[in-house]
């Protein structure tokens, strides 16, 4: 990472823990740790949490604070959630409807939808604008930048990244607000882990990575660069771009939410099998994720050992 990447890293964390810009010697010296590799940017914030200046500020919290669902935590605070999407017309209400009142606005980019997709859309208030593009080639990084673009113009304090088949879990509206704005006022970034629904509304499937997968979807907007973009990949298509930008000021410290999100893509073997050749005709022959058999087969290096393994949705604990 070059110097003036540093220094805005350092600059950041002034910012966000002392409410200040930093001084010329403390840029200097903690420029020169991060650039000799004798910390990383966890061990720059504990540096600075550790200073006198922020413990004067910031005396001990109890991070265990009492959570109430009946207590309203969001501070006004204004998210945006951001679709990419294309005939998502099975699920994108119920997405829709999972994220409305959490959200103030809802931006989309449809990419040539031939089904009821649009329609569901506009008859969502919180849908406050829809961008249609058709016969372009697939390219992920292209599309989540032109809509991050948008975002941007409505000055969100936050801003999440869904696909159309993700449903946030019920009730979570205030856990949400909870955690941005009570729990890491200061995070960057938050993961939400993902549950795949299989086959039955209530069945999630559990064995290999689908017991432990975490999307990094909903980053803060405040002190960060102007210039926020998403990374290109290096599969075709750009497919697989994070659901984050790259150039996130504090990326690499997020934190994992209690907040769920259901993922009904490969719900039935309908839907499996469409994934599967979309995916292997896009990025035929790949390797690094064993050419997407993990999507149907049990036999696959990502999944369990014992095959496939399932639990109940309704029995996951907080």
């Amino acid at each position: 990472m070059d110097t003036e990447n540093l220094k805005n890293i350092i600059r950041h964390h002034y910012s966000d823990l002392l409410e200040r810009e930093p001084d010329e010697l403390g840029l200097e010296y903690y420029l020169k740790l991060l650039s000799q590799k004798k910390i990383n940017e966890s061990e720059l914030i504990e540096l600075i949490k550790s200073s006198p200046e922020y413990m004067e500020k910031n005396p001990s919290v109890n991070n265990e604070i009492s959570f109430s669902e009946k207590k309203d935590y969001s501070r006004d605070s204004h998210i945006i959630a951001m679709y990419r999407i294309k005939n998502e017309s099975r699920w994108i209400r119920k997405s829709l409807e999972s994220i409305s009142d959490i959200c103030k606005e809802i931006i989309i980019l449809d990419d040539g939808s031939t089904d009821e997709t649009v329609k569901i859309c506009e008859s969502f208030p919180q849908v406050t604008e829809i961008h249609s593009q058709k016969d372009l080639p697939f390219d992920e990084t292209r599309d989540k930048n032109k809509l991050l673009e948008i975002a941007l113009k409505r000055d969100p304090d936050f801003i999440i990244t869904l696909d159309g088949d993700e449903v946030v879990m019920p009730n979570s509206k205030q856990r949400i607000f909870y955690e941005l704005n009570v729990l890491y006022p200061n995070v960057s970034l938050f993961e939400m882990k993902e549950i795949y629904v299989w086959d039955e509304p209530n069945r999630y499937r559990c064995d290999g990575i689908f017991n432990n997968t975490w999307s990094k979807k909903l980053f803060r907007l405040k002190n960060q660069p102007e210039d926020l973009q998403f990374a290109r990949t290096k599969f075709p298509g750009n497919a697989h771009c994070a659901a984050f930008p790259d150039n996130l000021i504090g990326g690499t410290q997020s934190v994992r939410s209690k907040v769920k999100i259901l993922h009904y893509g490969y719900y039935d073997e309908e839907l499996r099998k469409k994934k599967y050749n979309f995916l292997n005709k896009l990025d035929p022959n790949n390797t690094e994720f064993d050419g997407y058999r993990h999507i149907f087969s049990e036999e696959s290096k990502f999944s369990g050992p014992n095959g496939m393994e399932f639990r109940l949705i309704s029995e996951i604990e907080e």
